[in-house]
């Protein structure tokens, strides 16, 4: 027995130091892990955003100094080992309750229903006037919740800021137009349905501004129209300024040579008066019908030449300014019942599109806009050009968004994109490219002549 004895002792002084070694290292690594926890504590603890968790029994866990700077109201219950339902109770009887009619035991448990809920929960909300505080709560891993608050204050001043001065701005520019529209009407009388038709159609295109490929037309439209009636307006000022010349002479002394050339002066002035403001009505009324298909997007019948001739009138201006022509071969009969604005923009697309990448390096080129009605009452829409052409890995990517070989010089790389677009999801059809390099390119639109509506 002694024996044994002594084995058991030898044997338990040899574990003894190895026993004592692994508590002495757990101890240790118990130490360095809560050192290491209560700096992680501290630093949460001083995060310029409130922070707050809970565990999965929906009990407070940890709470930030700034979190209970946030709440004030509610600061001393909001300690770990508090339940959600105590201290949404608490901030109900303490402040909640003069925002809504709602009951305690109702308030309490929809709150505690949506936070044990969060699923990636978002909001903003006025915590008092002028103080804007962003909630975001989240589900963790282990079934708790975690909670941030951040102070979007400052953000929301600026916002409100940029808001006002928004409004100021327009404010001041609809003054600015005012002022310039009542100089016009006091400059001559004689304009004033011509400015009125004129003004009809500026309002037809700020409804269409969303339509972007329609703002590039508008300079060169008003150029146009500048023309007649800047001549109309030197002709009226003329006629003014004669009527009170005349008027001076003949209360000294009315001759026949001086009625003669007084009455041939007005007949001729008024006749290039009645000549531009013809002028001006017929491109205001033609480029008013463009803009309102374009800002309307509604279907109806229509003759496609027609339609067309829309398009170039309100294209001209920018076609007169290029040595390319553009030859327009489509029957006068054949009617469609379609979309009328987006089937323009289309075509739009196509010339703009030539005219920046077809003709580089070209002092002359043709253009083709052709179209014909297929035996499935389909109507085949071709637009070509002896340009450049496009090598293939180009013309694989030219309906993809964004890209262009012109970014920064003419092309956003949006044009084709938008008409393949507009092609197959509203009018129903397809659209396709054929080209080569230095062949020339030709676009065929297939569409069907009669829409459903």
């Amino acid at each position: 027995m002694s024996e044994k004895s002594s084995d058991d002792l030898e044997s338990q002084s040899d574990f003894d130091p190895i026993d004592q070694l692994s508590i002495t290292e757990l101890k240790a690594q118990l130490r360095a892990t809560s050192a290491w926890q209560a700096r992680v504590l501290q630093a949460l603890d001083h995060l310029q955003s409130g922070l707050v968790m809970y565990g999965a029994d929906d009990v407070l866990v940890f709470c930030n100094r700034r979190f209970k700077e946030i709440y004030p109201e509610i600061a001393d219950v909001l300690n770990p080992g508090t339940p959600y339902s105590e201290i949404a109770r608490q901030f109900y009887r303490r402040e909640f309750h003069k925002r809504t009619d709602q009951t305690e035991a109702e308030y309490v448990t929809r709150r505690v229903k949506q936070h044990l809920l969060p699923d990636e929960c978002d909001d903003e909300y006025l915590m008092s006037p002028g103080s804007w505080i962003l909630a975001s709560d989240r589900k963790t891993s282990d079934g708790g919740v975690i909670g941030f608050r951040l102070d979007i204050s400052e953000r929301k001043r600026a916002e409100q800021l940029l808001a006002e001065t928004e409004m100021r701005m327009m404010a001041e520019l609809e003054h600015k137009v005012d002022e310039r529209t009542h100089d016009l009407q006091l400059a001559n009388q004689h304009l004033e349905q011509a400015l009125e038709n004129l003004r009809g159609a500026q309002r037809q295109l700020v409804q269409s501004e969303k339509l972007a490929s329609l703002g590039f037309l508008v300079a060169g439209v008003a150029h146009e129209i500048n023309t007649p009636i800047g001549n109309a307006l030197l002709v009226g000022t003329s006629l003014r300024e004669e009527i009170d010349q005349f008027d001076q002479q003949v209360k000294q002394k009315l001759t026949r040579n001086l009625l003669d050339k007084h009455i041939d002066f007005i007949i001729r002035g008024s006749d290039v008066l009645v000549s531009n403001l013809k002028r001006s009505a017929q491109l205001v009324q033609g480029f008013k019908q463009l803009a309102l298909d374009r800002a309307t997007e509604q279907q109806r019948n229509f003759v496609l030449v027609e339609v067309i001739d829309e398009v170039m009138l309100a294209m001209a201006p920018i076609l007169k300014r290029t040595p390319f022509k553009l030859n327009i071969v489509v029957p006068d009969d054949l009617q469609m019942h379609s979309y009328p604005g987006p089937l323009t923009q289309i075509i739009v697309n196509f010339i703009n599109n030539a005219l920046v990448h077809a003709f580089e390096g070209k002092s002359v080129g043709q253009m083709c806009l052709s179209a014909q009605v297929l035996a499935d009452d389909q109507v085949e829409i071709l637009f070509s050009d002896d340009g450049s052409g496009m090598p293939e890995e180009v013309a694989n990517h030219v309906f993809d968004p964004f890209f262009t070989t012109k970014l920064g010089q003419g092309g956003n790389g949006l044009g084709m994109h938008i008409a393949y677009n507009i092609t197959t999801q509203l009018l129903g059809g397809k659209i396709t490219v054929e080209t080569a390099l230095g062949k020339g390119t030709c676009w065929r639109l297939l569409v069907p002549r009669k829409l459903a509506a």
